[in-house]
């Protein structure tokens, strides 16, 4: 087939060695895996060039979103990662000057967290290049199929999120 991919190939592969699995599945998440895995590869190499990792960006990104401070554990339920991670990342930002720790006026033993005007400058100059990237890994797909995928994938999401 000329339109075969690789998963096409390693269901190929599973049917000649495995011929009793039903390999259906492969077909769904051996695709969504491995152009999450190609998206990612994509995006890193603008996060590097910029000095983050996909999970600092997606920090900073989820504070420029916010209209208040945010505390820590806010930020953690918005990102995938644990607590440990959200500070540890918290503190290299911090370090970076991109982030700013204040006393939450509501509790003085917690803290909110906010983008400071060189973080806010950042995300603002790689959130229009970060979507243009992604525009063109979907310009394979119409606007319809690209609403169509996004559906789809939501359905899943719901399904699958805790």
């Amino acid at each position: 087939m000329d339109d075969e991919d690789m998963v096409d190939r390693i269901r190929a592969d599973w049917a000649q060695m495995r011929p009793e699995l039903d390999t259906a599945p492969i077909a769904v998440m051996g695709r969504i895996l491995l152009a999450a895995r190609l998206a990612q590869e994509r995006s890193d190499a603008a996060m590097t060039a910029a000095g983050l990792t996909r999970a600092e960006f997606d920090l900073l990104s989820q504070l420029r979103r916010s209209l208040l401070p945010l505390r820590p554990g806010d930020l953690t339920r918005g990102i995938v990662g644990s607590p440990a991670a959200t500070t540890k990342r918290l503190h290299r930002l911090g370090e970076l000057g991109l982030v700013q720790r204040t006393a939450d006026p509501l509790d003085g033993r917690a803290a909110r967290v906010s983008l400071t005007e060189k973080g806010r400058q950042l995300i603002d100059d790689l959130l229009p290049r970060q979507l243009a990237d992604e525009a063109e890994l979907l310009a394979a797909l119409t606007p319809q199929q690209q609403a169509q995928l996004g559906a789809l994938l939501r359905v899943l999401l719901r399904a699958w999120e805790p």
